[in-house]
């Protein structure tokens, strides 16, 4: 018998760091009519992006599928028909209807196999945020931790995990409706880059909005500085990018540069790619509590 900890591939959880127990259940998505499971079946980050750019409005975007009561069932039934105990740390409730459709199928499965531990927890995040809750999980395990203790830390970690996203593409929020063809055109003049987080309830809030990509990364890293832990007390921090390897490695290096050794990149998937367009880069870490750091800059 061991613990699993899933998650959907909604969390962006990079390839470095799957495990075999690491399951990663798919959340589909189509583009151009076609569609994706998004882990065995998907499109590459270029191609994605390449996708996004070219739609016009809010209907030519890729459109994202939630999960199913029966795709659950049965990705959750394999786990515990061998034996393992579960612990599923779940895309935000309040961004999709994924959650409540797990939930029906492990309600079903507990009475199926009394005997296995089976949680379900609500990141309240998305993207990375999601599979930063997923990793630092795997590493509690790691350290030999009970069921319950591993339980008790992500529903504790989840509300200090951050993730923080500059959009570059201000034309992408007016498709998708986040913002009006006015704001779009004088920002995109200005050179405005919104500056974005991942609220306590799971949803993507503004946060500020400042002139120049220069400028917005310079904001984000001020902002990871003044809200994560120490250097010493960090064990990975995780800066993200929908095709923008540029802007996220002068974001990387200038982390290390204040002495986090330990800095990982991910791509942004479908379901955040979708929201925040392509170019945006993000930065995901452990420090305050998320109602906190907006305040604290």
């Amino acid at each position: 018998m061991s613990i699993v900890i899933s998650t959907e591939s909604t969390a962006d959880i990079p390839e470095y760091q799957f495990r075999d127990d690491l399951k990663i259940i798919p959340m589909g998505y189509t583009v151009n009519g076609v569609g994706y499971d998004g882990v065995t079946e998907k499109l590459s980050p270029k191609e994605f992006y390449a996708a996004v750019s070219q739609a016009q409005t809010k209907s030519d975007l890729p459109q994202t599928t939630m999960v199913t009561e029966y795709l659950a069932t049965e990705f959750f039934e394999e786990i515990l028909a061998a034996g393992n105990d579960l612990i599923h740390i779940a895309f935000a409730s309040v961004l999709s209807g994924t959650f409540d459709q797990e939930t029906k199928a492990l309600n079903a499965l507990k009475e199926k196999y009394p005997e296995r531990k089976i949680t379900i927890i609500d990141s309240k995040s998305a993207s990375y945020g999601e599979g930063m809750i997923a990793y630092q999980a795997l590493l509690k395990k790691d350290e030999g931790a009970s069921y319950e203790e591993i339980v008790k830390f992500v529903e504790d970690i989840r509300e200090c995990t951050n993730a923080i996203f500059v959009i570059d593409d201000l034309m992408h929020l007016c498709r998708t409706g986040r913002a009006t063809k006015n704001e779009a055109y004088i920002g995109t003049a200005l050179h405005i880059k919104p500056v974005l987080y991942i609220a306590n309830d799971g949803t993507l809030q503004p946060w500020a909005k400042v002139m120049s990509t220069k400028k917005a990364l310079k904001t984000m890293l001020n902002m990871f500085l003044n809200n994560a832990k120490k250097p010493e007390e960090t064990n990975f921090v995780c800066v993200g990018h929908a095709d923008n390897i540029e802007d996220a490695q002068l974001l990387i290096d200038a982390i290390k540069e204040a002495g986090y050794k330990n800095v990982g990149l991910y791509d942004f998937g479908p379901v955040i790619g979708t929201h925040v367009g392509k170019d945006a880069v993000s930065v995901v870490f452990i420090g305050n509590r998320k109602d906190e750091s907006v305040k604290n800059v």
